[in-house]
């Protein structure tokens, strides 16, 4: 292909955040006129339009040395004539001060550059390959997936290649001080890439690249081996969030420093890990029509991310257990957290799965105060559902098949050969799988919104699920979801149809007092304590400079807290079919 491109990075001043672009677009015949450039507005992975071109500063172009007019389009595109030339270079500078997996941050200890919100690319081009040129401080050092750049390099800077851009915004570059540790999974060598360096104890990066090994040696199994060459773990420790983004050959993680102190949060972090490296099978290769190609400029829609996002979520538990890293009575406690999760959040019973997976773009990334009661989250109650979905599986194959082996036939035939997957075509998957119907539970569960049945479900497997308050909890409930502003409490959402609602209570009330006790903490047993369902008690809130007094009846407490037990009369077959799915059985059992 004639055109490629130059993108040449340095940092203009770290301590600003700021980062200098130059990009110059080479054809070996002429430039297309007008030459169009843009910016993505999103990334893969993450389903909302984020405006990465709000960060550019100072954009200008030159051709043959001589500045050349260059205006914006649209919001993330600009355009200049080239007048034939062969090149045209443009520089811009970038502001980076986002750390997340899926922007940019820069500081004088590293810069961390996504693709996506980083280079341009020329429209109608993006087949066009690049090359990134990084002038590197001192006693830096870089970790990307890129592969190095072939031929010369010019001094001072390091090079990689880029066949296309899908290649460019799939492999985000770590510049600093971080610290590399090596690890050979099955043959293949992955890399662990921590920043900052004197971020985590070596006994527990002996620890964390010991469990990887563990999680990435069972994930291979399920899938029959792994689908890259190399790979590259890119984790960013620090208090400011969560969060992971996968991509083919690599992903970045976002943990707290305190993961290792716990084993809540150790479990945590990898779960995190095994959940973006699953992802270089399902959704990196094996991708639903919807995403197939990756369109750069808007929305991808797909109404199947409760299969490919909740069901890497079901499956990054699962590996922590079928790995022997978490143990039985562990995944079934996480399990009975996500469905306690489920119970309290009404727009489960207004959003189903596959609109849920549509509306990513304006809902999951974008809540508000009302989210709770107006949509769910695909991550979370696609979990849950595929979880069900693997027992109903095993019980109406007597153990046969399970979602495992639906896995094992998507990846062989979709995703080692790349073609996608229908966006209407799930079930009949799983069926030509199965050899049995399953339209009975994937259209309440998929496409419906009515109440999931555990207790059937569960109980197929030998299990029993029970619902309660807290044992120390209060009699009667607000069902309000509170926040902490500066040593106000205010509430973030109130549950449609409970007793705050009802009671005339809004989002966005900073709560002063319940029952003449003043709110101290977000948490409301302190004052709702000794207070009976049916009970009237008084609330002061403040709203638009003035204080309101309502009177509310409060609710029966909420049943939040879940429980999964096993039966100890659960027949042999039952106590198989759980053995099949979780790789052992329950403890309370002992041994067969």
């Amino acid at each position: 292909m004639p055109l490629k491109l130059e993108h040449r990075v340095r940092l203009a001043d770290a301590r600003a955040h700021l980062v200098e672009i130059e990009t110059t677009v080479h054809d070996e015949a002429k430039l297309p006129s007008p030459l169009t450039l843009f910016m993505p507005v999103w990334t893969p992975g993450s389903y909302l339009v984020r405006e990465y071109a709000r960060h550019v500063e100072g954009l200008t172009a030159e051709r043959d040395g001589a500045a050349l007019p260059i205006r914006k389009v649209r919001k993330n595109a600009w355009q200049c004539d080239p007048g034939g030339a062969h090149a045209v270079t443009v520089r811009y500078r970038l502001y980076c001060n986002e750390l997340t997996v899926r922007t940019n941050h820069v500081d004088d200890t590293h810069a961390y550059l996504n693709g996506a919100a980083t280079f341009l690319a020329v429209c109608g081009a993006e087949q066009a390959p690049s090359r990134v040129l990084l002038a590197v401080p001192e006693g830096w050092r870089v970790a990307t997936a890129l592969p190095p750049a072939a031929g010369d390099v010019p001094l001072g800077h390091v090079g990689f290649d880029a066949p296309d851009l899908d290649t460019l915004v799939d492999c985000p570059i770590e510049v600093g001080t971080h610290r590399e540790v090596e690890l050979d999974v099955l043959g293949v060598a992955h890399r662990y890439a921590v920043h900052p360096a004197g971020e985590m104890e070596d006994a527990n990066l002996r620890r964390l690249v010991a469990d990887t090994r563990t999680l990435l040696e069972t994930e291979a199994k399920l899938f029959g081996g792994f689908p890259y060459e190399r790979y590259l773990i890119q984790l960013h420790l620090s208090p400011r969030g969560r969060g992971g983004l996968e991509h083919k050959t690599s992903c970045t993680l976002l943990a707290s420093p305190q993961s290792f102190q716990s084993r809540e949060g150790y479990l945590d972090l990898l779960s995190l890990v095994a959940h973006e490296v699953f992802h270089a099978w399902n959704v990196k290769r094996l991708r639903p029509e919807g995403l197939t190609p990756y369109r750069y400029e808007g929305e991808n829609y797909t109404r199947l991310l409760w299969w490919f996002e909740g069901g890497t979520s079901y499956y990054d538990w699962r590996v922590l257990r079928l790995s022997g890293l978490a143990s039985v009575p562990e995944y079934l406690g996480h399990l009975a957290d996500e469905i306690a999760y489920l119970d309290a959040t009404p727009g489960r019973l207004a959003h189903s799965l596959e609109e849920a997976s549509f509306d990513a773009w304006i809902k999951l990334y974008r809540p508000d105060e009302n989210s709770a009661n107006s949509t769910v989250s695909y991550y979370r109650k696609g979990e849950v559902v595929c979880a069900l979905l693997d027992m109903e599986l095993r019980a109406r194959t007597g153990g046969r098949v399970g979602v495992d082996h639906v896995l094992r036939y998507l990846w062989e035939h979709h995703g080692a050969r790349e073609v996608p997957v229908p966006e209407d075509g799930m079930l009949a998957l799983f069926e030509r799988v199965a050899e049995v119907s399953l339209g009975d539970v994937f259209e309440p569960w998929v496409r419906g919104t009515a109440e999931l049945p555990y207790e059937s479900t569960l109980a197929k497997l030998g299990m029993t699920l029970e619902r309660g308050p807290r044992v120390d909890a209060p009699k009667g409930s607000l069902g309000l979801r509170l926040r902490g502003d500066g040593g106000r409490v205010m509430v973030a959402s109130v549950l449609r149809g409970a007793a705050g609602q009802r009671g005339g209570i809004d989002p966005g009330d900073e709560l002063v007092s319940v029952g003449g006790r003043r709110l101290e903490s977000t948490s409301l047993d302190a004052v709702l304590g000794g207070r009976d369902a049916g009970e009237v008690v008084e609330v002061v809130v403040a709203r638009d400079g003035r204080t309101r007094t309502l009177a509310v009846a409060l609710d029966e407490a909420r049943r939040d807290r879940v429980r999964i037990s096993v039966d100890a009369q659960a027949t042999p077959a039952q106590r198989a079919l759980f053995a099949g799915w979780l790789g052992e059985a329950h403890p309370a059992w002992g041994n067969p």
